[in-house]
């Protein structure tokens, strides 16, 4: 009885860190932000990471949603952690640094700081 308790928290547990995304490395971060859009309602805002054609290079987009206008950030730095990773970005206009720690479902900007903002995976 007690090892068929232990063979099934066993495979129950197995289940759920299959259930989760990891972050092993540079290339997880890449693969699962393809094609992903995330959005802060709140603000208007939406958040990408990936090719940018007008550009020929990968960085992250952050678009205005009514106005259209958007922001780069390029020579993105990105550490995977396992459970999230950690992406920053240079602004093309001003040399500013922008960074957000992803996780499977949500991006938060400003970590540690006063003020933080939630994008939340976009559902289409």
């Amino acid at each position: 009885m007690k090892q068929i308790f232990l063979i099934t928290a066993l495979l129950f547990s197995i289940g759920l860190a299959n259930a989760q995304t990891t972050f092993s490395n540079e290339t997880d971060v890449i693969t699962f932000m393809k094609d992903k859009t995330f959005i802060n309602s709140e603000l208007g805002v939406e958040l990408q990471y990936g090719y940018i054609s007008e550009y020929n290079t990968y960085g992250i987009t952050l678009k205005g949603i009514k106005s259209g206008s958007k922001l780069y950030y390029f020579n993105c730095d990105i550490k995977a952690y396992g459970s999230f990773a950690n992406i920053s970005g240079i602004s093309v206009t001003d040399g500013s640094i922008f960074r957000f720690r992803l996780y499977k479902n949500k991006i938060i900007v400003g970590i540690g700081e006063e003020k933080q903002a939630t994008f939340y995976l976009k559902q289409d």
